[in-house]
């Protein structure tokens, strides 16, 4: 991750001073983008899209639309579950070839090219596993699709995945790790372009590990950086990427309130709510992560060094159960975020590298966020109304290592 996350640098820098310049105005949402696919790609299936040598691949444009897709297609869910059980897959392939609707047909597209995609580097990799070449793979054979391949053939046979199994956790974690880590990339460097003190703080930090152990500074090392990772803390907790999820109740099931509700009389208290089976709820992780009740009069403030003080008695008492930082953001549970500590690393890798090498400043543009399902920024014009594809332009400086 460290040597994309420096090439990312040299690209910036070379694309600033273009012109000869120290300073211009960069869409850090596009390049946020652009790294979190490439390190997907490479530790997730041991493959580069060669993104950052300019090349923009159909599977970046598909994982790019999937969750946009999802949400304008909300009202064709219903329909969509139905036909996961309908008949075998040629048939149900057979029926969404003829339903008379862009969403839909865009869909099968996305679908087809990440599944068609994944498909090649899967035969790919098979034939580097059984001719002993994966040393010469991107990774080196240590990405997550290789250790699958690796674990089936070491498994008995009834443990064995499918290749179809092996397909859907790669794309599930390309499609859901892309738009959320860089949402959450994007989101910390508008947070730090507010917060300059946090920004200087957080510079000072990363560049004195720098000095002590270099600039490829590993998992044990970034992990050490308590002030990066206060700021990511902070940053996930305030926005969670999702700012909306749904579940649905599998059996009849009578939830407890941590606050007690008021009726619509506005009278009585509820304690709990009974949900029957089959119940939708929309799970609001925004809420529970800045609840003033839980985290105090400061709650939608940006404050890092709030995770340097005891937690309040209303956070350690709540039995929040989330797996992360006692916030809601990876969820929790058996459907919690499987990719929670892949996310960390990107964040702190790429964190970590562009700070010390510029200085992020608010671009004369105003920037609205806006939830595609996942939270994305757009240019937000005088007239109220916003840009058509997601933007965040950033006055970006570049730094001598005295700066």
């Amino acid at each position: 991750m460290t040597t994309i996350a420096h090439r990312l640098v040299d690209i910036i820098t070379s694309e600033i001073q273009l012109n000869g310049e120290n300073t211009e105005a960069v869409d850090i949402f596009k390049w946020a983008h652009l790294i979190s696919l490439e390190i997907i790609g490479q530790a997730g299936m041991g493959h580069s899209f060669g993104i950052l040598d300019g090349k923009l691949p159909d599977y970046l444009y598909a994982s790019r639309d999937l969750f946009a897709l999802l949400t304008e297609m909300w009202y064709l869910h219903p329909f969509i579950t139905l036909l996961t059980h309908f008949g075998p897959a040629f048939l149900r392939r057979a029926v969404v070839e003829r339903i008379p609707s862009r969403l839909v047909q865009r869909m099968k597209h996305v679908a087809d090219t990440m599944h068609n995609t994944a498909v090649e580097i899967l035969k790919r990799k098979r034939e580097a596993l059984d001719n002993g070449t994966l040393d010469s793979e991107v990774a080196a054979g240590k990405d997550i699709m290789t250790a699958l391949l690796r674990h089936n053939v070491m498994a008995a046979p009834q443990d064995r995945m499918a290749d179809e199994e092996v397909l859907a956790q790669v794309n599930g974690l390309a499609f859901a790790g892309n738009d959320s880590t860089s949402s959450a990339l994007s989101r910390t460097i508008d947070l730090l372009t507010k917060h300059q003190d946090v920004q200087t703080k957080l510079r000072d930090e990363v560049r004195g590990a720098y000095r002590s152990y270099g600039k490829n500074l590993d998992y044990d090392q970034l992990n050490s950086l308590p002030y990066l990772d206060a700021v990511c803390r902070e940053s996930l907790r305030l926005h969670a990427p999702g700012f909306f999820l749904d579940r649905v109740a599998t059996k009849d099931w009578t939830l407890p309130l941590h606050y007690p509700a008021r009726s619509k009389h506005g009278v009585t208290a509820i304690m709990s709510i009974h949900v029957p089976k089959g119940t939708t709820l929309h799970v609001s992780l925004g809420s529970a992560n800045r609840d003033e009740r839980t985290w105090g009069g400061d709650a939608r403030a940006f404050r890092p060094d709030r995770w340097f003080e005891p937690l309040p008695t209303s956070v350690t008492d709540s039995r929040m159960p989330g797996i992360y930082a006692s916030t809601m953001t990876f969820l929790g549970g058996p459907r919690a975020c499987p990719g929670v500590r892949f996310a960390q690393l990107e964040m702190k890798t790429v964190l970590s590298s562009l700070m010390t090498s510029f200085k992020f400043e608010p671009s004369s543009q105003r920037i609205k966020w806006k939830n595609d399902a996942i939270a994305k920024p757009y240019i937000q014009f005088p007239d109220g109304s916003t840009g058509k594809e997601p933007a965040m332009p950033v006055r970006v400086t570049v730094l001598g290592e005295s700066e």
